[in-house]
């Protein structure tokens, strides 16, 4: 008696099946593109956190070396003052 039932219901259970079969074809490409955006997204946050921490880095070095430059450039201009009054002076004496 289970036989008949089955034959009865056969048509809706392959068209059934068929559907279900052609739904999972339908959606597998929709989620390789979500994959694929969900990983391009996780590569982008990940160069913003590096990216942001190189910054914090280079500004924070910046800041450590700020107050030795002014002084090292402090140094090289009154070395260049210098340089430039014994020029003067070697240039006068050798028009005189």
């Amino acid at each position: 008696m289970a036989v008949p039932v089955l034959q009865y219901y056969a048509h809706e259970l392959v068209s059934g099946a068929i559907l279900s079969i052609l739904g999972a074809a339908a959606m597998y490409p929709i989620k390789l593109i979500r994959k694929a955006y969900k990983e391009v997204t996780e590569n982008l946050e990940a160069v913003q956190k590096e990216l942001t921490v190189q910054r914090e880095n280079c500004l924070t070095t910046l800041q450590r070396q700020g107050d030795s430059q002014i002084e090292l450039l402090k140094e090289v201009s009154s070395t260049l003052k210098e340089i430039h009054l014994d020029q003067s002076r070697l240039l006068g004496r050798l028009e005189r």
